[in-house]
């Protein structure tokens, strides 16, 4: 009965500690650092055929097979995470976690004309409306839905 107790006072502690956001579930932390690395380059315009073969290279896209799309969100990670605030929409996957914004973006597709390493990609600049699936707490992006 005591142990019963304890595993239930441990319990209502935790959901409280996470319900104030003073520890932060780790499940979306591995997504959230694959979303940077994979869609996050605030610094340059790009758009160029030669940004999207270095980033796709330098951001390990181009192994062991060539990624064929990939886009790359051209602002600070604050304004992409402030999307994570917009009102839910539902998810390809049908989840409730999706948030839509207008950015600036370079898409990268794969032209299929060199292999892997050396993949050579098309560039495509634009602003335009994309949609993020958001977890944690706080909200963090952690996937490109569209």
């Amino acid at each position: 009965m005591a142990l019963q107790k304890t595993l239930s006072l441990l319990l209502l502690s935790l959901m409280t500690l996470l319900g104030l956001g003073l520890v932060e579930p780790s499940y979306g932390q591995p997504m959230y650092q694959r979303f940077l690395r994979q869609h996050v380059e605030s610094r340059g315009p790009g758009g160029t055929k030669l940004y999207c073969n270095t980033m796709m290279q330098t951001r390990g896209m181009t192994t062991p097979t060539c990624k064929q799309f990939n886009t790359f969100i051209h602002e600070n990670i604050g304004t992409i995470s402030n999307i994570c605030n917009a009102t839910n929409i539902q998810c390809k996957n049908g989840m409730m976690n999706c948030h839509a914004g207008v950015v600036r973006v370079t898409d990268c597709k794969d032209t299929g004309s060199s292999p892997s390493p050396k993949c050579s990609y098309q560039a495509t600049a634009s602003t335009r409306r994309i949609v993020i699936a958001c977890q944690g707490n706080p909200l963090v992006p952690v996937h490109l839905d569209s």
